[in-house]
């Protein structure tokens, strides 16, 4: 059998729309969903920060200073 994936919501909080987007996404695992938070974060100089939820739970919310951080 495969690994069981989780359903994860992704919200982006892009600095030219008045509400954040948000992304439904089904990953392999909590680790995988704050790599791809991190990827989203830096795929645009737009984005001011990036949530990943899982259910009522949050699981990080990664800013524009982690990308600093990571440099």
């Amino acid at each position: 059998m495969g690994r069981a994936v989780k359903t994860y919501r992704i919200l982006v909080h892009d600095l030219t729309a008045p509400e954040p987007v948000v992304l439904n996404a089904e990953l392999a695992g909590d680790s995988r969903a704050r790599e791809f938070a991190r990827e989203r974060l830096a795929s645009c100089a737009d984005y001011a920060a990036v949530e990943v939820w899982r259910g009522a739970v949050r699981l990080c919310r990664l800013g524009a200073d982690h990308l600093r951080a990571a440099a």
